[in-house]
């Protein structure tokens, strides 16, 4: 398990801010891990992670120079769904995602 934690352990730049792009392919890495327990224990925890990755992924994707970072997409969905969020869109899979991470 330190293997696949090793990348998302690195240190946070002086800004605190985390790169979408670092983020995503460090998280990505899970799913198979879960894969080859082969246990269908698993499989929810592994299904649960994957949509959320691809959640977030898909955002960043239609525009990865607005959301470099994460906290570039939380402002924005913090503007776009005023009253909703964080409870709407990436943000609430983000915080899904942090959770899945938590119980890991």
């Amino acid at each position: 398990m330190v293997l696949l934690a090793k990348p998302l352990l690195k240190l946070l730049p002086d800004d605190k801010q985390i790169k979408n792009r670092s983020f995503l392919e460090a998280v990505s890495h899970l799913p198979p891990f879960f894969h080859c327990l082969g246990s269908p224990v698993f499989m929810p925890i592994k299904a649960d992670i994957s949509g959320n990755i691809t959640k977030i992924k898909a955002v960043y994707n239609t525009n990865p120079a607005k959301f470099r970072t994460l906290q570039n997409i939380l402002e924005a969905e913090k503007e776009m769904y005023g009253a909703e969020w964080p409870k709407v869109g990436a943000t609430l899979v983000l915080m899904w995602l942090k959770k899945g991470l938590h119980f890991i």
